[in-house]
């Protein structure tokens, strides 16, 4: 039996992640990992606060207080935040710690072993105003590529190049804001990518079919072609791991570095005994959601430090990478103050509500505009219009007249047609096509739609002193009744809350799994029906317009 890691790219601890954030990393995993769940796999959600690195030194500087202090307060945010949108983490941990320090110097200790450790020589920016040499995130200036003008020096946030220091045009120090900057000889380490390249490249041609998306696969090959280099991984920086090796004592790694083998230190501290048995077995398949711009690190850096290990460790099985959700026509960026982010979302709408949204307009393929309009029009017209109205009529109906209702079962011809797309979201689900797979959903409500207008229940109540209207009636209400519950048991990966809310019609607790569409049903007529989902309400919109131009 296959076992699974499921990881989203840790979000970055210098503040709470804007929705393009979330939408692009840990909610498709936690819809995922639900998936899997309900299918009683065997599978572990493993994801945590990436605190280390310059921007968190910049934010910690202008706040008066220390890096540590900064990152530990904006983790425990970040978690309170992900637990009301209800993500499912097995373990949800942070790369500031014990666990993962011992894990970082143990992979480390390792790749030196093996050979796959140099030391270079890099021209790094040094502040003469500050008097000190910055690292790449300290310093800003224009992409050479796209134009962007707050490219850092490690990668543009905009087009996600790579990017060395001396690649910008017009730089200056992120502290000051200074232009004084020389260019200043200094030693570092390197993991050695070019000795590791023949590897690295056997890794993605023989995995890039396992559901990767497109960009995960042609950008990694791009580089490549190229030629890969040996790329840093300690820097001339205070906040971070200390390099364990002289000469170098001075330096701590590079955050990109303890970032991507978080992933084994955070399962490390979820459990111990345990980790192994993952990350250590042929039979284990690691699924990484995240966005465009952590595509380098995962499918050329992060790989080559497992390899470079020599310890067979799970290599990733399958890498799912989005574009960029935009706002007003711009990517969501916690520095720049665009769009909302998952606080101050969840202060308008409940948490089923944004899931469901966000899913529906999922970046899989190219960027993809995120407004107010679309929310509300998601909210009122598809979750409410189509799917909670539908669930509300028939509830209804079937409580009024219970004593008219057999055995809750399809018909062949409309049971064929419900199987169909069931089989369908389980493909799509297979697939990683998420937002497909919410369609499928929708499918649903909309299929029960055109057989509750086409039937007329109502109008059949009216006659049931016929036989053969009643039985003709109790068929139709079957049939609408299997699919509310289907409608409840699909539902989990997307809108938790609303799912538990239907399944408690039929007196099912806890978190569903895909068996119970085979299981017999019993609907509790006795309950009282309430919507399951609502039209957005003026005060919400009021609320909504705060985050519009």
């Amino acid at each position: 039996m296959s076992k699974y890691i499921i990881t989203s790219a840790l979000p970055y601890a210098e503040g709470v992640p804007h929705l393009g954030n979330f939408v692009g990393s840990i909610l498709p995993a936690d819809v995922f990992y639900k998936y899997i769940d309900m299918k009683g796999e065997d599978a572990i959600f493993i994801c945590g606060s990436d605190q280390h690195g310059t921007p968190i030194e910049i934010q910690a500087i202008k706040k008066g207080i220390t890096p540590k202090e900064l990152a530990e307060s904006v983790h425990e945010k970040i978690k309170e935040a992900m637990a009301r949108f209800e993500c499912t983490f097995t373990y949800y941990g942070k790369t500031d710690s014990e666990k993962n320090k011992e894990t970082v110097y143990w992979l480390f200790d390792k790749l030196y072993k093996n050979g796959f450790i140099v030391e270079v020589t890099d021209i790094q920016p040094y502040c003469n105003t500050d008097k000190l040499f910055l690292a790449d995130t300290f310093i800003e200036g224009t992409c050479p590529f796209c134009g962007y003008e707050k490219a850092r020096g490690d990668q543009c946030e905009n087009c996600g190049h790579l990017l060395n220091p001396t690649d910008l045009i017009k730089p200056h120090c992120r502290i000051c804001g200074g232009t004084d900057i020389s260019f200043k000889e200094t030693k570092n380490l390197a993991i050695d990518l070019k000795k590791l390249q023949p590897e690295i490249k056997d890794f993605i041609d023989d995995r890039k079919g396992n559901n990767w998306s497109i960009t995960a696969i042609n950008k990694p090959l791009s580089y490549l072609e190229q030629g890969l280099k040996p790329r840093d991984i300690t820097r001339n920086i205070d906040w971070g791991f200390d390099v364990p090796m002289e000469g170098f004592k001075d330096k701590k790694f590079y955050v990109w570095f303890d970032a991507v083998i978080g992933y084994i230190g955070i399962t490390r501290e979820w459990d111990e005994g345990k980790w192994e048995q993952y990350w250590k077995s042929k039979d284990t398949k690691l699924i990484e959601f995240m966005g465009k711009d952590n595509i380098e690190f995962h499918t050329m850096m992060w790989p080559g430090i497992l390899i470079g290990s020599m310890d067979n460790l799970v290599l990733p099985y399958t890498i799912k990478a989005y574009e960029y959700l935009t706002a007003r026509g711009l990517k969501f960026s916690k520095s720049n103050g665009i769009g909302m982010n998952v606080e101050n979302s969840l202060g308008v709408m409940d948490p089923d509500y944004l899931r469901f949204a966000l899913i529906y307009r999922l970046p899989e393929t190219s960027d993809a505009d995120f407004s107010i309009d679309l929310l509300l029009e998601v909210v009122d017209k598809i979750m409410n219009d189509k799917i909670g109205n539908f669930v509300n009529r028939v509830l209804t109906i079937a409580k009024s007249n219970s004593e008219h209702i057999g055995r809750i079962e399809m018909s062949k011809d409309y049971g064929s047609k419900i199987k169909s797309i069931i089989e369908k979201y389980k493909s799509d689900f297979e697939s990683i096509s998420l937002r497909e797979a919410l369609h499928d959903l929708i499918d649903l409500a909309e299929e029960g739609n055109s057989l509750i207008s086409g039937s007329e229940p109502w109008k059949m109540k009216k006659d049931l002193s016929d036989t053969e209207v009643k039985n003709r009636f109790s068929e139709v209400m079957g049939n609408l009744i299997y699919t509310v519950y289907a409608i409840g048991v699909l539902s989990y990966p997307f809108t938790p809350k609303a799912s538990g809310d239907i399944l408690d019609y039929f007196g099912i607790s806890g978190k569903p799994k895909l068996g119970l569409l085979d299981a017999g049903i019993n609907l509790d007529y006795s309950k009282e029906v309430k919507p399951i989902f609502k039209k957005a309400t003026k005060e919400q919109i009021e609320k909504l317009k705060m985050f519009s131009d």
